[in-house]
């Protein structure tokens, strides 16, 4: 068994455990991908055909205002699941881009593989559920720090909760995250650092 899929089922063991002939039948249809920097794998307005588990790298999905602006929604980095969700599981155009932010490795369900296997192994409705739980948990806190917290405060947050993102991912793309402007955050990390 590849690091790949032993990385896929680590991940998905904290949700629900699956027999090894369970495991036997789901491992064909995730396919190994690998994709540029800056690679958009959704683009806005397509219909999302995949999810995408990280083995490697970093992606991140963004909305375009409508003078042109990218503001960053979420980033994704290893052992997550990837996608433009609501595109993908309501098979609608999506309202967002999903990109790499680095070079990465992914392994790729596609729809149509998805609804084969809640047929072939149900305990993947399970996972799925379980899954997109916890996503909009997490969802429903990043909104409320960027309703309730100061710049500060949030990326204090973002230090403490995803401390990696710091390095990995450029500046403009983490103030958009954070909900302020590049300007506002350089002059955060140069308090931080003056501390």
């Amino acid at each position: 068994m590849s690091t790949a899929f032993e990385q896929l089922w680590t991940f998905m063991d904290q949700y629900v455990l699956f027999s090894k002939q369970e495991k036997a039948i789901i491992q064909p249809y995730f396919i190994q991908k690998k994709f540029n920097k800056q690679n958009r794998l959704v683009d806005l307005g397509s219909i999302s055909k995949e999810v995408f588990f990280i083995v490697e790298g970093c992606l991140r999905y963004y909305y375009i205002t409508e003078d042109g602006r990218e503001i960053t929604g979420f980033i994704f980095q290893e052992n997550m699941f990837a996608g433009s969700h609501n595109s993908f599981f309501n098979q609608v155009p999506s309202s967002q881009v999903l990109e790499t932010i680095e070079a990465s490795t992914v392994l790729s369900l596609n729809y149509t593989a998805l609804m084969e296997l809640y047929q072939k192994v149900p305990k993947m409705n399970e996972l799925v559920r379980k899954i997109l739980e916890h996503r909009f948990a997490f969802a429903q806190s990043v909104i409320a720090s960027l309703i309730t917290n100061k710049p500060e405060e949030r990326y204090r947050q973002l230090i403490q909760q995803q401390p990696n993102l710091v390095h990995r991912v450029p500046l403009h793309i983490l103030a958009t995250y954070l909900g302020i402007t590049p300007v506002s955050l350089s002059r955060i990390r140069a308090r931080k650092a003056k501390k």
